[in-house]
């Protein structure tokens, strides 16, 4: 159809690199055929190109793209329009095909005919979904935090005195700095906990799990030894997640439901939880990360090198797939107990995939194809500064050898890391992180990747020279 229409939605659970891709991946496919389109990310900065309600009506087709879902007030925005929807991994994979006969891939879709709310069935579900909502969330607590406390220690290097508040004494900007950025840590778990109760049980959950994560880490409150940590907020989340979930089925009538979500799911949940996180979830939470931390601390060192390889070849197996997100988490949650080192395995072997992959088209142009060679400039900056996703799409074309290489080369990596106890404090700009003081030692830091590096593009071009004379082998019979 020439003139074509089309509007969008892009989100993926953590809102960092899928959403962005698959928008451009959509813009741009579009404008190749001539149609005229606009794409609404729904990412970790919020919502943004919101579509107006006149795109939407002249729109032929609606495009939806979806890693966690779609509120119930974006879906009625759709009321009557044909709509495609899938999930935002299927819409990337399959960018080039999207658009042929869309007619016949397309629904109509009337709201009052879906089910809404807490019977609409996401396009991805699941624990790990709700889990990367919570770090979504925390993510901006921990990159401000983490940037301010990384100037005020720059400040201090530099020379500036570090004098906290005391009476009579005024505190330096160094500590002001340093005491601000400390905040992001110190909110990012329940920020956590509340955002993983609110993608499964929605907003009446936000609030109660906000405040009893925030109890469970208190711990002159609780009197404990330690926080929860992000155990409690896993567990508190989920648990009051669920419980509002079901509880919003109930019915009370016509003149009482209004104020079911308002008044009585708040003022109950945050009784029955703020009592059973005083007197057990918080104490029984306390109790395993302290025991998590005393381990990670006096772990014996041949054994936290096996732990840093398995931890970097989960980093760089699936390059932001579930694998990857279950090490990435773990890493991420221990920031706000204030250890860093794991995730310095993270900033290190994250960029090494999309890079190795770059570098190898340069050294080895004959193993790739052209599209691949073209990409290799954008995937290397792209890499080396934000995602490892720009790395799929050569996974994707030769994935046995591919794979293979990435996860070896980021398990040694991985492993040299917690050896040479890199540490980064906070999400960046990858390659240059130690420049912003996120990262250090730097020197320990840049050898590791460069060494990763090596490994990564010495193990692409032996493992994919061999599987394509393989391949070649098999198609000459």
């Amino acid at each position: 159809m020439i003139n074509m229409k089309i509007v969008g939605i892009t989100n993926c659970p953590a809102g960092i690199a899928h959403t962005y891709m698959v928008a451009e991946a959509i813009q741009q496919k579009c404008e190749s055929l001539g149609y005229e389109v606009h794409v609404e990310t729904q990412g970790a900065s919020g919502v943004e190109d919101r579509l107006t309600d006149a795109q939407i009506k002249e729109a032929d087709y609606v495009v939806l793209a979806l890693g966690k879902g779609l509120s119930d007030e974006d879906r009625i925005r759709f009321d009557g329009k044909k709509v495609v929807e899938l999930p935002v991994s299927e819409a990337l994979k399959h960018i080039d095909t999207l658009f042929d006969d869309i007619d016949s891939k397309a629904v109509v879709l009337h709201t009052s005919k879906v089910k809404l709310g807490n019977e609409q069935a996401a396009v991805k579900e699941g624990i790990m979904s709700y889990l990367m909502a919570g770090v979504s969330a925390a993510l901006p607590f921990v990159i401000g935090g983490g940037l301010l406390v990384a100037l005020g220690s720059m400040l201090v290097q530099f020379g500036m005195p570090n004098t906290a508040l005391a009476q009579g004494t005024h505190p330096s900007l160094a500590w002001v700095l340093t005491s601000i950025g400390n905040l992001g840590f110190t909110f990012m778990i329940p920020i956590m906990g509340a955002y993983i109760a609110n993608a499964i049980g929605d907003k009446p959950a936000f609030a109660p799990a906000f405040l009893v994560t925030y109890l469970a880490n208190d711990i002159d409150l609780l009197g404990t030894k330690s926080g929860a940590g992000f155990l409690g907020a896993v567990v508190i989340g989920l648990s009051v997640g669920y419980f509002v979930k079901y509880f919003r089925r109930v019915k009370l009538g016509k003149a009482l439901q209004p104020l079911l979500g308002s008044m009585l799911i708040p003022f109950i949940t945050l009784l029955v939880f703020g009592l059973l996180t005083y007197y057990l979830i918080g104490p029984a939470m306390s109790w395993l990360m302290s025991g998590l931390l005393d381990f990670l601390n006096t772990i014996p060192t041949s054994m936290k090198i096996g732990t840093g390889f398995i931890i970097g070849a989960m980093l760089a197996f699936d390059m932001g797939g579930p694998v990857n997100k279950t090490a990435w988490f773990f890493a991420f949650s221990l920031l706000s107990s204030h250890i860093y080192n794991w995730y310095g395995i993270v900033g290190v072997v994250t960029l090494l995939p999309p890079m190795a992959a770059a570098i190898s088209t340069w050294i080895r142009p004959d193993l790739f194809t052209k599209q691949e060679r073209s990409s290799s400039i954008s995937a290397f900056i792209v890499g080396a500064t934000v995602a490892t996703e720009p790395a799929i799409p050569y996974a994707l074309a030769a994935p046995i050898p591919m794979i293979a290489a990435n996860t070896l080369a980021g398990g040694i990596a991985g492993a040299l890391s917690i050896m040479f106890n890199v540490e980064r404090i906070a999400p960046g700009i990858g390659i240059f992180d130690p420049l912003i003081g996120l990262e250090k030692p730097w020197y320990f830091f840049y050898l590791a990747v460069g060494i990763g590096l090596v490994l990564n593009v010495a193990f692409i071009i032996i493992f994919k020279g061999a599987w394509l004379k393989r391949e070649a082998k098999k198609a000459a019979q």
